[in-house]
């Protein structure tokens, strides 16, 4: 599923990821293909490609070394067992693999659905950090870096799928779970690892993918199970040390 993201591959701090789910996507093979016909990649990168990307990159309090670059970085961690944390704050409380299990299952499964439809569909073009701008990515890059990324936006479309199925478990909190997922998108574009159209592109495609899968008889039983221990976690919260950063990051 890293390659739908273009990120890092396994973390290096020692701590051990927690086992994922052995299980597949919601989507048939039929369904995947179909999904796949209906969205191309985009064209470029463009002169508006290039100036859109300049845009993001000079705008104020998007700019290396800001609370909005900072939140960038930890948008771009976007492995299933730990992305459901970016929710956290929008929720008030804290997803994990071990405190929300059935969670992270429907991320890993939604994320494997998004992966399918993306291998059939991506090209490759060059990121906004591979033009020989003075563009910098906002984390290191590994070892054999590819040199390019891909259109549409993978990683845009997992934020997208995942938030949609949050905000369906918690529609009091939809609006600002809608916005994380638009949020983390963004984060992508300031890390100069996706172009905005691609983006915007990845976008569309974690839409289709999720209203895809939401009519599986499976994901509906694994969202039902999402929703009870989601709001067994809301009963009693617990704020993460990272929400006064993201609230910073993201005020107006």
């Amino acid at each position: 599923m890293l390659a739908a993201c273009g990120l890092p591959g396994p973390r290096t701090d020692g701590r051990p990821l927690p086992a994922p789910s052995s299980s597949e996507g919601f989507l048939t093979p039929d369904r995947i293909d179909s999904l796949a016909s209906d969205h191309r990649p985009s064209p470029g990168p463009t002169s508006a490609d290039i100036s859109a990307d300049r845009q993001i990159w000079t705008r104020e309090g998007q700019t290396p070394g800001t609370d909005r670059w900072y939140l960038a970085i930890r948008h771009v961690e976007l492995r299933p067992a730990l992305a459901p944390q970016h929710f956290d704050c929008t929720l008030g409380t804290r997803l994990g693999a071990t405190e929300t299990p059935a969670t992270t299952d429907l991320f890993t499964r939604l994320g494997r659905d998004v992966e399918a439809v993306w291998q059939r569909l991506r090209a490759a073009r060059p990121r906004p950090i591979d033009l020989g701008t003075d563009r910098a990515a906002c984390i290191r890059l590994p070892e054999g870096d590819s040199g390019h990324g891909w259109s549409p936006s993978g990683g845009a479309a997992l934020a997208t799928v995942w938030a949609e199925a949050i905000a369906d478990l918690a529609p009091d909190r939809a609006a600002p779970v809608r916005r994380i997922g638009r949020e983390i998108g963004l984060s992508l574009s300031i890390c100069g690892l996706a172009w905005p159209q691609d983006v915007a592109a990845g976008q569309r495609l974690g839409q289709s993918v999720w209203q895809a899968a939401r009519t599986d008889p499976a994901y509906r039983a694994l969202a039902d199970a999402a929703r009870a221990e989601l709001a067994t976690a809301r009963s009693d919260p617990l704020e993460s040390p990272a929400c006064a950063a993201e609230r910073l990051a993201l005020r107006p």
